[in-house]
């Protein structure tokens, strides 16, 4: 027995016909140019995620961030959260009120705080990658 397929019409004057949906950004279509590569990693049950465009040697490195790509944007996240730009330590107190008020403030904060580098944030994901036990 082959599986259901959800066919979609369109009216063309008073009638509905079938109609095939294929997508794709470039050409609308979900088709590959010549010579070119797809991956595809199902990283739940009926869930996909496509890269396009993969050539054989990057392939193995994007296989392995589509993999770990919660792992990394985990990281991500932690490593650009703001924090305080000063050399002097905060006391317990102190933190404990910095935290309340980002909570409270829904993520603003002081304006001597910074966020992450670009280079922090590359290298937490990197270090993410690296790590990343499946």
């Amino acid at each position: 027995m082959s599986n259901p397929v959800n066919v979609l019409y369109k009216k063309v004057g008073r009638k509905y016909v079938p109609m095939v949906v294929q997508w794709n950004e470039e050409s609308g279509r979900d088709q590959l140019n010549t010579g070119t590569f797809r991956l595809t990693y199902a990283y739940r049950d009926g869930g996909r995620r496509y890269e396009y465009y993969v050539t054989p040697a990057t392939a193995p490195m994007v296989a392995a961030m589509m993999v770990a790509r919660e792992a990394m944007e985990s990281a991500i996240r932690h490593a650009s959260k703001m924090h305080p730009n000063t050399t002097k330590p905060y006391t317990k107190k102190q933190k404990e009120l910095i935290d309340k008020f980002r909570i409270d403030m829904g993520g603003m904060y002081a304006s001597w705080w910074v966020e992450g580098s670009a280079y922090e944030i590359s290298e937490a994901a990197i270090k993410a990658v690296l790590e990343f036990k499946p």
